[in-house]
This record gives C-alpha cells, structure tokens and sequence, in this order.
C-alpha cells in the first residue's frame, strides 16, 4: 500500500512552517525592541540607567565584563556587589547610589528591577505584597511540584501558612531540641574523626556535605519525626534523588532551554519523583494517622492538628486526598529549601570564625559562662533547658552576621502597569515588564547602610541603637525575607545555626585549606 503526496502540498506545507518560524521570529524581535526602548524611555525621564547600555545587547557587555572580574565559578551575587560598592562607575551623572536598578539582559531573560534600598523593599512585600514572579516557581517546581507555599496564592497560601505556623512556632521547635541535640552530636563526631591525633591537623575534606547531611536529618526530625540517618549511612536514596532535583532547579529562560527539553532531563525528574514519593508517602500517611504526643509534635501533625478542626466546623477546602499529597509536596519543599541553605551558612560560619580569632575566643567564652567549661554537660543542659539557647546573644549575633555577609537568597515579584516603586524621595519607579528583585545582597553590602561593611563584625548587633554601628533602618537585615510570604523555616535554621557553633567551636578548630584541597585534586 502506497500514500502519496503531491509536491504542491508539500511545498504549502514547507511554506506554512517557514512563515510560523518568520513569525516568531518577528515578534521575538519585537519583545527586544520593546524592552530596549522602554529602557531608553526610563533614561529620558531622569531615572539612572547603569551605563553603559547598549541598544543592540542592552546589559549583557557590561555584565560579562564585571563578571570577568570574579573566578568563573562565582555567584552572580558579587556582580551586583560589585556594582553597588562602585556605583560612581556605572551612574556617573548621579548623586548617590539608585534605589533600584534597572538590568536589561534580554534575551537571556526578561529585565530585572533590582530594589537597593530597604524601605522600598519594605513597600513592595509588606505594603503592596506583589504577586510572586513565575521565574521564582519554576524553580521550586522541578523538586516539589506544584503543590508548595510557593506556588500557592491568595487564600490558599494563606490557609496552609496557618495550618503550618504552629509547627514552626519557637514554642514547638524547643519541644524537638532533644532530637536536635541527637543529630549535632553525630555531626560533632564526624568533626572529630576527621581530626588529627594529638591536637594536630587532620586530612583537608569537603565539609559541605557533612553540613547537608545534618541538616536534612534533622528536617527529617521536625517534620515528620523521621530518621534519614544521612550523616551515619548516607546518601540514602532519598537524598540522592532529591540532589539530582535540585540540580535541576534553574530559570526558565532561553539559556536553559536546550537542557529542559532534553528528554534525559525530563525522565530524571520523573524518576526521581516517583522515587521520593515512594519514600515520603508512607511516612507522610502513617503521621496524619499517628496519635500526637503531648510533648512533641511534628509540623506535619500540626498541620493534620488543623485540617481536622476545619472539617469539623465545615471550614476545610480539601479532600483528605489532596490534602495529603498537598503535604507530600510541602514535605519536598522543606527538605529542598532547608537543608542547603543552612547547610551553606554553617559552612560559612566557620569560615569566618577562622579568619577572625578574636571573635571565636569571645563565641567560646558566652559558651563557657553559660554552659561551664564541661562541654560534655551541653547536650544534657539543653535537653532538660532547651530555652537556654535564647540566652547566648554573641552566638546570636554571629550567625546574624554570617546571614548578613552571605544571604543565601531573595524574592522575585511581578511587576505591573498599576505598581510603582516609591523611594524615600517620593520619586515612582515604573515595574511594569519588569521582575521585581529585593537585592539582598546588595543591601547588606550597601556602604550606605553599613559602616566597615566588608568586615565580620558581630558586635553591631550588640551595641546601642545610638551607635553608627548598629543598623539604623527597619528591613536593612532580610535573609529570610519579610511579610506573608518570608522563610516559615527561619526559627528552625536560626536554631540549627546557634546549636551547631555550640556544640563545635570549642571542641574543634576547622579552618578552610583550598591550596591543599587543590592539590590533592
């Protein structure tokens, strides 16, 4: 049996397809010229525009060039760093530094307008509360689909924020100190195995993954009362599926795109999905079903704690079903937000620690006056006293100023035709084609905003407000964000943080050895 097919229609179809190519081709195009003039007409009208911009590649030279100024491995932080402490540079008709700036990097992405002052930030998460960009998540999409606080809006987001508070209440997590304490310690000995004899200096070893594997097993504790045993037998298959997720974690944008249509790609976040289902479900089933302690809780239970009281008032929303794999991806959320970030600052409280001796022996003396110089007592102390981690502010106060020189993240808003930035000056900033960025970095790296402000320096969290030293404005520290839609994990990450520095500072010295990492390479 034979089909055929004239050459006519195969010319027309050749011809529609060609004409589809030229088509979005053209309005590819015509985005560009858009986003260039808009650009432009933002210059016209007095506001700075980093200089210089150019009508052909808008931004991209420019940054390229300062990115040529950092190892090629560097966050893209230090750019916008970079641009901040040396704004005279890049706005040389301008007074002082911009409250926003304006970033065209089309094609590669839509423009960015990047927020430098606090209190404009303040306005546009606290005041306005704009709605989160897309860009923010597809990124969180590729571990936890799209059942999470990120993805979620308006009453829903509201509704799950309030059945998930109490178990990230202050209150609730001392209830699970004593788990806590039980996953430090192996962390503790892991530390010390890793030591040399005799007081000397052990082989150099990555301490990232060591940092990760604690901080997933302790998410694994508080959420759902489950022992991953990360740091004693890992990678487990569920951390090794949800690293491979979260090496898919990316903008969506023109740069990814040859990678997210790979089919590779695709069917690896299918299987591992399925494999962290597998994983989590039972646990997640056998939660909402558990008798609650009266003691300890999990955020889970909590959550279940909730749901319940809203089924017998005929408030509840959601089948059970959905409520549970409602969970399911709130559980994927929470071990992919929170263990990396955490794990990053506790990498780089050490570090800072070693470069700063003067303030390690001050972290090691608060320790000593509060707990005794018996460090085997600590453990026990907190396990009948978890509350006496409310009284170390110098430990306090390092893990601030560790957030501070490394913020680990921002948030990502829509802007619109109707929403304008106001600075203190009252001047209105357009958003409209725009994504909104509160620049974390750059503000706590703003000159303006911090006296010495490339130094570690915890005291300026100490010191009275009168102080040049301490922080003057409302929002000038956010590395959990502010408003409805901040960090619901950033009671359990500052605790982690603080319980950590406590159980190793005066136990071990760990000090960073690239050299001889490189070498041993």
């Amino acid at each position: 049996m034979y089909q055929v097919v004239s050459a006519d229609t195969l010319k027309s179809l050749c011809a529609a397809v060609l004409l589809l190519v030229c088509g979005k081709f053209a309005l590819f195009l015509y985005e560009g010229l858009q986003i260039r003039l808009r650009i432009r007409r933002l210059k016209a009208q007095g506001i700075p525009i980093l200089e210089p911009h150019s009508f052909i590649s808008g931004h991209l030279p420019l940054l390229a060039e300062t990115f040529r100024k950092y190892p090629p491995d560097a966050h893209q932080f230090y750019a916008q760093i970079h641009v901040v402490q040396h704004w005279r540079d890049f706005f040389p008709h301008a007074q002082e530094c911009p409250s926003v700036l304006y970033i065209d990097v089309w094609p590669a992405q839509e423009p960015i307008a990047l927020v430098l002052d606090p209190a404009t930030c303040q306005d546009l998460v606290l005041e306005r509360n704009q709605p989160k960009h897309a860009q923010i998540k597809y990124l969180i999409e590729p571990v936890a689909g799209r059942r999470n606080l990120t993805w979620w809006c308006g009453a829903l987001h509201r509704l799950w924020r309030s059945r998930l508070n109490p178990g990230f209440s202050q209150r609730n997590l001392q209830s699970h100190v004593s788990a806590l304490v039980d996953e430090v310690e192996v962390f503790l000995d892991i530390l010390k195995a890793h030591a040399g004899k005799n007081g000397s200096w052990g082989a150099v070893f990555p301490l990232l993954p060591k940092t990760v594997d604690l901080t997933l097993d302790i998410i694994g504790r508080v959420v759902l009362d489950l022992r991953l045993d990360e740091q004693s037998k890992g990678p487990t298959e569920l951390q090794t599926a949800l690293r491979t997720l979260v090496g898919q974690v990316q903008f969506k944008n023109l740069a990814t795109l040859r990678r997210r249509l790979s089919p590779f790609y695709q069917y690896d976040g299918w299987r591992c999905r399925r494999q962290l289902r597998k994983i989590l479900m039972p646990r997640i089933k056998e939660q909402i079903g558990a008798e609650q302690s009266a003691t300890q809780k999990t955020v889970i239970q909590l959550a279940m704690k909730e749901y319940i009281n809203e089924t017998r008032t005929g408030q509840a929303r959601t089948s059970s079903s959905e409520f549970t794999d409602d969970v399911l991806g709130l559980v994927q959320q929470f071990l992919f937000a929170g263990h990396d970030t955490t794990a990053i600052t506790i990498t780089w409280a050490f570090q800072y620690l070693s470069k700063n001796p003067g303030v390690l022996q001050r972290l090691r003396a608060e320790h000593d006056e509060v707990f005794g110089p018996n460090t085997d007592a600590v453990a026990e102390t907190l396990r009948q006293s978890p509350q006496v981690l409310n009284s170390l502010p110098y430990t306090l106060a390092v893990v601030k100023e560790t957030l501070r020189l490394t913020p680990i993240a921002a948030t990502l808003r829509n802007g619109s035709p109707e929403f304008f930035l106001t600075t203190r000056k009252g001047m209105r900033l357009p958003t409209d084609g725009f994504a909104v960025v509160t620049g974390t970095a750059c503000i706590h790296y703003h000159p303006d905003l911090w006296p010495r402000v490339n130094e570690f320096l915890p005291d300026r969290w100490l010191v009275p407000q009168s102080d040049p030293l301490h922080p003057s404005q409302p929002g000038q520290w956010r590395p959990f964000e502010y408003g409805v839609m901040n960090c619901i994990g950033q009671e359990l990450a500052m605790i982690e943080l603080k319980m950590v520095l406590l159980f190793t500072v005066r136990e071990v010295e760990i000090e960073a050895s690239w050299d001889e990492w490189d070498k041993s390479q």
